[in-house]
């Protein structure tokens, strides 16, 4: 699980993106399952709940194609904080 703040007004970036970061890791092998919630109670706020078949295949995907591109894609500063918690 990541949840992730962005940046006030960076928002519509940050989801088109998210989006064709989703639809990218989905096609992953090992993926079971990948989606992005927005919170509702705190704008500004997401979390990204991942299912993975393994742990190893996940440390790759976070080090894999998918990431790299989402990163450089978002404009500087898009992420105010993040906070990655793997989960069994």
């Amino acid at each position: 699980m990541a949840r992730v703040t962005i940046t006030p007004g960076k928002e519509d970036a940050f989801e088109t993106y998210a989006a064709e970061l989703s639809v990218a890791t989905r096609a992953e092998v090992g993926c079971l399952s990948y989606h992005l919630h927005r919170n509702l109670n705190q704008r500004g706020v997401y979390v990204f709940v991942e299912e993975w078949a393994s742990r190893q295949i996940w440390e790759q995907h976070m080090s894999g194609e998918a990431i790299r591109v989402f990163n450089r894609q978002l404009p500087p500063g898009t992420i105010a904080n993040i906070e990655i918690d793997p989960l069994e």
